[in-house]
């Protein structure tokens, strides 16, 4: 059964290039502008723009949404922490074993597979196994949730949340593994086969969020000890539980996010160390030639559920600006996701490069 529903950084090519100026793209120039169309005709998102530290425009940058994949940007701050206090070695090796434990194929929107490929390409899977940056990376640039939920558990559930205080963060909801709640519905089942898909998704859509997340943690625990052939033989999904799915995900603003991409702009609120393993995973779009020759850094992190996109990127330029967005949908209806999606590179391009166009988004 194909399993619609994935927290991934929209595409590989987005996910690597986001703000690369004249980089092939589905979409053609006017995309920029099909979004900024559709953020007047409609009120299912929220939006906060940074510029040189003066806020640019903002709507509704208050009201919590789900974060999907954006939230990860909050695992790999734990990670360099960890590393900066030397809990942690970004040269350890982890086997492709520990991390194929947490993989559900197709529910990812290929992100894992797309990682692996990459990975084996660059010479970064000796003996079966990889360095703890480079999952940190597919994590990061293709979204992978098997390489999120071992992160977690490797981080700390519990250390990862409480680093939301450390960074002033207040309008954030916890954070738990991804893919076991993905898997909550067939942990049910399992738990009682009578159980019907009526009942299991006004379960899942009503069960409280301590319960909830204790269950996700349950079930990536079942995953880590070897369980995943279990879940597999007894997969049990549905189209209104992707839903329930993608709206139970955890939450937070974009005033929050635009506010944390700024941290990560400056180059000076995270200690050294911190900073220069956080730019080693968050930076892969500085990779490219191209966006060298006009940027000095930049970074993102966007994820999307059939259901939803958002991104939050931060970039300085050559001439000396800053920027930093956030941008949340959600509740998109039928087509609306492949359009928001494959115009997203032309609109974040435009708002860094195109004066005309930032005095446009002004007028939302």
């Amino acid at each position: 059964m194909k399993v619609a529903l994935f927290i991934s950084g929209i595409v590989l090519v987005i996910a690597l290039f986001i703000i690369v100026a004249g980089v092939r793209q589905r979409a053609d120039k006017r995309d920029g502008h099909y979004l900024l169309n559709y953020l007047k005709h409609h009120k299912n998102w929220s939006l906060t723009v940074v510029r040189n530290g003066e806020t640019l425009k903002s709507v509704r940058e208050d009201e919590m949404l789900p974060l999907a994949s954006a939230v990860k940007t909050i695992i790999a701050i734990e990670y360099a922490k960890q590393c900066r206090e030397q809990t942690l070695d970004p040269s350890h090796s982890v086997s492709l074993e520990e991390l194929e434990r947490y993989y559900i194929p197709n529910t990812d929107g290929g992100a894992h597979e797309d990682w692996m490929a990459y990975s084996k390409d660059k010479g970064l899977l000796p003996g079966n196994s990889t360095t703890l940056e480079n999952v940190v990376k597919g994590m990061i640039a293709f979204s992978s949730n098997a390489n999120t939920d071992y992160l977690m558990d490797l981080l700390g559930v519990n250390k990862i949340n409480g680093l939301l205080d450390e960074l002033s963060i207040e309008k954030h909801e916890a954070l738990y593994p991804v893919v076991g709640a993905l898997l909550i519905p067939t942990y049910l089942k399992m738990k009682d086969p009578s159980y019907t898909t009526d009942y299991i998704e006004s379960k899942v859509k009503e069960m409280s969020k301590e319960e909830y997340i204790r269950i996700a943690q349950t079930v990536s625990q079942n995953l880590k000890e070897g369980e995943k052939g279990l879940y597999l033989e007894n997969w049990h999904s549905s189209k209104r539980l992707d839903k329930i799915w993608s709206d139970r995900l955890t939450r937070s603003t974009t005033f929050e996010y635009a506010t944390l991409m700024g941290k990560l702009n400056s180059k000076s609120f995270f200690q050294r160390e911190i900073q220069e393993r956080l730019d080693a995973v968050m930076e892969g779009i500085m990779e490219s030639h191209i966006n060298r020759e006009w940027l000095m850094h930049a970074g993102k992190k966007g994820g999307s559920t059939e259901f939803l996109v958002t991104n939050a990127a931060y970039a300085t330029d050559k001439e000396g600006n800053s920027t930093e967005i956030a941008i949340f949908t959600n509740e998109l209806g039928a087509g609306e996701f492949e359009k928001i999606s494959g115009s997203l590179n032309s609109f974040m391009l435009n708002i860094l490069r195109d004066e005309d166009f930032r005095n446009k988004l002004k007028e939302l």
